[in-house]
């Protein structure tokens, strides 16, 4: 064994030395892959990805993460609300949005409310009674012309429809975004995987309303970015309604880091 000390650096160089290397490694693969990237618009998240944003020509998981209860909803509007976001910064052409409605539950997602990140008028619509069929449907929309973006909301835990669909967004360089209620399965080959839950609004003095709605955002993987897996930040989201974006709470205000350093968690 190699002892670390002032005196012997060689172990610190060497651990610096692998890691700009992953970097690089994975920057190279990037680019040759043809992916370009769209910033998200939140400086602090669009530092740590790579090119400076979300790659297109790439799979991307969003996850519902539990709630205050311990349950994971079917349908959780942060986990919904971030993978709008993310979809409102593709800005031309069609959104494709393929869903299967839980079991009793045929309403669709709230025009107006969607209109806060992009133009409903955007949107194509697609039911499937089985998951294989949406899988199909999505895999159709990426190889489709003037289609932006491709999102799926899905129960399903198969790796072999993420490889396909990441094998398929990567050909097409169009996004495929997957809107999880259950956490992925550790097979899967994601290029960012993002777990999401609603966080208590902040108080507004003399005022009985709530406030701005805030969400606590976790990179659970960022495969073509930094940091390493060993690292998973997380941060605090705030949307405001008058300038339609969303930006990491200050410290001042919430009382804790805007990005947490969380031990590495399954999955």
């Amino acid at each position: 064994m190699t002892a670390i000390s002032p005196s012997n650096p060689a172990p610190l160089l060497s651990a610096a030395l692998r890691e700009q290397v992953r970097r690089l490694e994975r920057a190279h693969t990037a680019q040759r892959a043809g992916r370009s990237a769209v910033p998200l618009g939140i400086p602090e998240i669009d530092a740590l990805l790579p090119e400076g944003g979300l790659l297109t020509g790439a799979l991307h998981e969003i996850e519902a993460g539990p709630t205050p209860s311990g349950r994971i909803a079917p349908h959780d509007g942060a986990a919904l609300g971030f993978a709008a976001h993310m979809l409102g910064r593709f800005e031309t052409g069609t959104i494709l949005w393929c869903r299967q409605p839980p079991v009793g539950i045929d309403a669709l997602p709230y025009a107006p409310a969607l209109s806060a990140w992009f133009d409903p008028a955007r949107l194509l619509m697609v039911t499937a009674r089985r998951e294989e069929h949406l899988f199909w449907a999505m895999e159709e929309g990426l190889r489709t012309p003037g289609i932006a973006a491709v999102l799926g909301e899905t129960r399903a835990t198969d790796p072999t429809a993420g490889r396909r669909l990441s094998l398929a967004a990567e050909k097409s360089g169009v996004p495929a975004l997957l809107l999880r209620a259950h956490p992925a399965p550790p097979q899967s080959i994601c290029t960012t995987r993002w777990r999401v839950t609603s966080a208590p609004s902040p108080e507004v003095p003399g005022i009985e309303m709530l406030g701005a709605a805030r969400w606590q955002v976790e990179l659970r993987r960022n495969r073509f970015g930094l940091p390493s897996v060993e690292e998973m930040p997380a941060w605090l989201l705030e949307w405001n309604d008058e300038t339609h974006h969303l930006a990491v709470v200050p410290q001042a205000r919430d009382g804790s880091s805007g990005a947490i350093r969380r031990e590495r968690l399954a999955g």
